[in-house]
C-alpha cells in the first residue's frame, strides 16, 4: 500500500479593488496624490498622511510619497464619512483607525461598540 500526500495551499489574500486612476506599486503601495485626488481634499489627505499615516517609500520626481493601499482605502472612507458627518479628515481617520477598522478585497468593516 502507498501513500501520497498533497499539500494545497491556498491562494493568497485578494487584494481591495482601487480606484482605475491608482498607480499600485508592486509593493501594495499607492501614491498620496492619488489618494488626495480621489478624496478631492489634497490639504486634508495631505496632513491626515503626515500625522498619521507612516509614508512607506518616497521616489520619483519630485520624491511622492507612498503609503498601503489599505491605508490608502481607509483615508478615502474616512474623507467620505467626514464630510458627511461634518468633522476633519484626520479626526475621522483616527478615529476609525482606533476603532479596529479594516480593509478586505471587498469590505470595510469598522466594529461598532454598542453597550445594551
Amino acid at each position: 500500500m502507498t501513500a501520497t500526500a498533497t499539500e494545497t495551499t491556498a491562494p493568497g489574500p485578494v487584494p481591495p479593488m482601487v480606484p482605475a486612476d491608482w498607480r499600485v506599486t508592486e509593493e501594495g503601495t499607492v501614491r498620496v496624490s492619488d489618494v488626495a485626488r480621489t478624496a478631492g481634499d489634497y490639504q486634508s489627505v495631505n496632513y491626515a498622511v503626515r500625522k498619521y499615516i507612516p509614508v512607506v517609500d518616497q521616489h520619483g520626481q519630485g520624491r511622492s510619497r507612498y503609503i498601503p493601499v489599505a491605508e490608502a482605502l481607509l483615508l478615502v472612507a474616512a474623507a467620505a464619512l467626514a464630510v458627511a458627518a461634518g468633522v476633519a479628515l484626520a479626526q475621522m481617520y483616527r478615529a476609525m483607525k482606533a476603532s479596529g477598522a479594516t480593509i478586505s478585497a471587498d469590505a470595510l468593516t469598522i466594529p461598532l461598540r454598542l453597550q445594551g
